[in-house]
């Protein structure tokens, strides 16, 4: 029997769950919802619907939540109250309320909620810190590089590009050293140039006994997308854009290879949890993803620093 589907948001993260879940034949895409009327198919039928279908769904095994981040609080309030099992993309909600309020929902409804930060869920990582951590020792510093200038960010959107990369590398330091609350803004730069943004960023995450530090640049020519954890007996090396720089080096240096990417990774496990009827979720990392990631925000925007 196949488990039925629904996706809110055809965006790039809707249109790259689409593609994974209309091959896998366990799954029944019920229903795509956008903003604006439109039509969309899978095989020869018409699936496409508007957010005020959302309601007529009913029976879901699952959805998949790929909207903006200032819309996805009342698609997940939404499907919470339905008990039906999330997979989000982040930032999962916008404001601090929103997430008391998700956290609060999750406990009374017992329901998956699995945020998406597509680099902890990469295979590659994952190997990383299950095959590497008990290698290297006691971690001494992690330092974490992000940004690339392929996205262009307008500056008549007032978003800031720093924004739409800090979730990465916050989620990152979380899984791997606990509660982070403590911050430094070592370096900051801001530069207008033909209409567009462009940042410069150096953030210094403060853990005792722990060297923390996550740099940021969209200038021109970047493309970083990757974290080193350094520890007293080896290190371990994770690049999202370049296989072979996947590594632990303890004694000699071992590459971790995958052709799984992060996405269907990710949908592997919702799906798997859904069908065994267990309830997962990554909420914690995320509430606490969301706090930190909108302190050092703001502390940006305000340049109080």
């Amino acid at each position: 029997m196949k488990l039925n589907f629904a996706i809110v948001g055809f965006g790039r993260a809707g249109q790259r769950f689409f593609a994974h879940l209309r091959k896998n034949n366990s799954i029944k895409i019920v229903k795509i919802i956008v903003k604006t009327k439109r039509n969309l198919y899978c095989g020869n039928k018409n699936i496409g619907g508007t957010y005020a279908d959302i309601k007529n769904l009913h029976n879901l095994d699952g959805v998949i939540i790929a909207t903006t981040y200032k819309a996805s609080f009342k698609y997940a309030k939404f499907f919470l109250n339905q008990k039906v099992p999330i997979l989000i993309e982040k930032p999962f909600c916008e404001t601090t309320s929103q997430t008391k309020k998700i956290e609060n929902l999750f406990k009374k409804n017992k329901s998956s909620f699995l945020i998406n930060y597509s680099d902890l869920f990469d295979p590659k990582f994952q190997q990383l810190l299950k095959y590497g951590l008990n290698k290297i020792g006691k971690i001494k510093s992690i330092i974490a590089n992000y940004g690339n200038s392929k996205t262009l960010y307008p500056e008549k959107k007032n978003f800031y590009p720093f924004q739409n990369w800090i979730s990465h590398p916050i989620s990152m330091f979380l899984e791997i050293c606990g509660n982070i609350n403590k911050f430094k803004i070592i370096n900051y730069t801001l530069k207008k140039k033909n209409g567009f943004l462009f940042e410069k960023v150096q953030v210094k995450l403060i853990k005792k006994n722990l060297k923390l530090l996550f740099n940021f640049s969209n200038y021109p020519k970047i493309k970083n997308r990757n974290i080193k954890i350094i520890g007293d007996k080896g290190f371990l090396k994770f690049d999202s854009y370049n296989q072979a720089n996947n590594y632990i080096f303890y004694k000699k240096k071992k590459i971790i290879k995958t052709k799984i990417t992060s996405f269907e990774n990710i949908l592997y496990y919702f799906i798997k949890n859904i069908k065994i009827n267990k309830n997962i979720s990554n909420l914690n990392i995320g509430i606490k993803e969301h706090l930190l990631s909108k302190n050092i925000i703001k502390k940006i925007k305000l340049k109080n620093f």
